[in-house]
């Protein structure tokens, strides 16, 4: 799979194996001289031939996972450009991180790579300013670029989708609420997300996506004050697992999605 996107001075490129209800493709943005994201180390060869149409001066990385640092050793090799990441991105890239069999099958495993911590504002030579936010819940280290003249977000995996069904084993659902918080106090409109796209109303896009899960946390403390379980209320609230959970071993799963809400009710207690 490989299609270009072109919108208002930002072109992307998304790429990946296979269509499913996993998000196995993933976009990398390119604003000016400067890229955000790599794709999945097993696409390297269509995100060469994007990357080499022009000079690449810098690329930052939203966050360590596979389908977005995957072809960072490759790009610093092939173009040189500067290598930037998420403070909290720097030793896993370096050191390398660990893969579940889905997560290799499906995206490849990256190489090595050692990357400088990417300043909180950075001002690139075309022009262009990135402000970056920290936001993690999807990962510790994941974080979005805010460009403030144009009202441009560039959001990872914070955003994917205003209703989502599912929920990484790793990952924290009380941190991403926060996050989802914070990022909405920002000045922005367009959100670029790495899965969806360009979302034009990309504000009102992420405020949908905290009210379900706000709203979803309190249907979930309803139900666990009645004393029903993190098996029934899944079933009650999002239905059996499906294929997404047997794809993965249960590292995304809907019972992972509950049992966050659970977390997060037991964090107001």
């Amino acid at each position: 799979m490989s299609q270009r996107i072109e919108h208002a001075g930002v072109e992307g490129l998304r790429v990946g194996r296979i269509r499913s209800q996993l998000t196995t493709a993933c976009i990398l943005y390119r604003l000016g001289d400067t890229v955000i994201d790599t794709g999945p180390p097993n696409q390297w060869r269509r995100v060469r031939r994007f990357l080499k149409e022009r000079r690449v001066e810098r690329v930052i990385v939203t966050h360590h996972h596979e389908d977005h640092s995957g072809n960072l050793a490759r790009v610093h090799r092939a173009l040189d450009p500067q290598i930037l990441s998420p403070p909290g991105s720097v030793e896993p890239l370096a050191a390398g991180f660990p893969l579940k069999p889905y997560q290799y099958l499906i995206w490849g495993r990256p190489r090595r790579v050692r990357a400088e911590a990417v300043p909180e504002r950075l001002e690139t030579g075309d022009g262009v300013t990135l402000i970056a936010v920290h936001a993690p819940g999807h990962s510790d280290d994941m974080t979005c670029y805010l460009e403030p003249e144009r009202g441009y977000l560039f959001t990872g995996d914070l955003y994917i989708a205003s209703k989502t069904r599912y929920l990484r084993a790793d990952e924290d659902l009380s941190q991403q609420i926060d996050s989802l918080r914070r990022v909405l106090e920002l000045d922005f409109d367009t959100v670029f997300c790495s899965h969806r796209g360009v979302v034009r109303a990309g504000k009102e896009a992420l405020r949908e996506k905290l009210d379900f899960l706000e709203s979803l946390c309190q249907r979930v403390a309803h139900l666990r004050a009645e004393g029903r379980g993190i098996k029934e209320v899944t079933r009650m609230l999002l239905g059996r697992e499906d294929l997404m959970a047997l794809i993965t071993g249960y590292h995304f799963s809907k019972r992972n999605l509950i049992a966050g809400c659970f977390e997060v009710g037991e964090g107001r207690e």
